[in-house]
């Protein structure tokens, strides 16, 4: 199981910034399994099974048009991310919030902490 912690973290929605946070953990699970032969105490191989990935997002700015499209549909929609590890970026593809809860006070922060699934990721060095 790998666990990223970035900064810069942007939230988009079609290719346009929508959000930001100030700390995003993400985690990738990879569900190995060992696989023994008859009689064997020792691994023969390590298989992978499905990739599970889930984070939370703490510290939150939503651009108000987001919440405005929120509201109306009364559904989650999807968003990708983007975090910056020193000097990699990592982009976690249709997103979806699985549970939390929001108070959005006036400044527009929001401190709760939001948890997330994804569907995909990827790593881009620059």
């Amino acid at each position: 199981m790998t666990a990223y912690k970035g900064w810069n973290a942007k939230i988009l929605k079609d290719g346009q910034v929508i959000g930001t946070a100030r700390e995003v953990r993400v985690t990738v699970d990879h569900s190995l399994e060992r696989y023994y032969v008859p009689f064997s105490r020792t691994p023969y191989e390590i298989r992978e099974g499905q990739i599970k990935i889930d984070g939370t997002i703490r510290k939150l700015w939503v651009d108000k048009t987001y919440l405005t499209l929120l509201a109306n549909t009364g559904v989650l929609s999807n968003f990708d991310l983007e975090l910056q590890v020193k000097n990699l970026h990592l982009y976690i593809y249709n997103c979806k919030f699985s549970k939390g809860e929001i108070t959005v006070p006036q400044d527009g922060w929001i401190t709760e902490d939001l948890d997330f699934i994804g569907s995909s990721i990827a790593v881009v060095e620059t």
